[in-house]
């Protein structure tokens, strides 16, 4: 199995959980490595404002000595981005339904990025 298939079925796995409209495996420095975002979704876009996000959030956790960043979460009245970092070198991203069990995604989120992080 190639690596892009290990990953492609670690995205379609994730996406199977309610309320998950699409997620991505992207680089840090924000180019796409594999998206199961919808068609009608800029994915290259989501792409670079993923790596922004947890690079900034990643920033703000080591400047202000708070830890490790565990994960980050623009939530909007339409739905929710959550992102966490998979490794040195890439980023999982999910964009959910407003209504989505958050409990459920961070944790499957936090699971699939390790899983990602072996990968890559």
């Amino acid at each position: 199995m190639t690596k892009e298939q290990e990953l492609r079925e670690i995205i379609d796995k994730f996406e199977e959980l309610g309320d998950v409209i699409g997620s991505a495996v992207v680089r840090r420095d924000g180019l796409m490595i594999i998206s199961g975002l919808p068609s009608e979704i800029n994915s290259n876009a989501v792409a670079a404002m993923l790596a922004a996000m947890v690079g900034t959030g990643e920033t703000v956790s080591r400047e202000l000595e708070i830890g490790t960043l565990k994960q980050v979460v623009v939530e909007s009245k339409k739905g929710k981005l959550v992102s966490v970092g998979a490794g040195e070198d890439a980023i999982f991203g999910a964009l959910v339904r407003e209504k989505a069990n958050m409990g459920l995604i961070l944790m499957e989120l936090e699971r699939s990025a390790k899983r990602i992080e072996k990968i890559i």
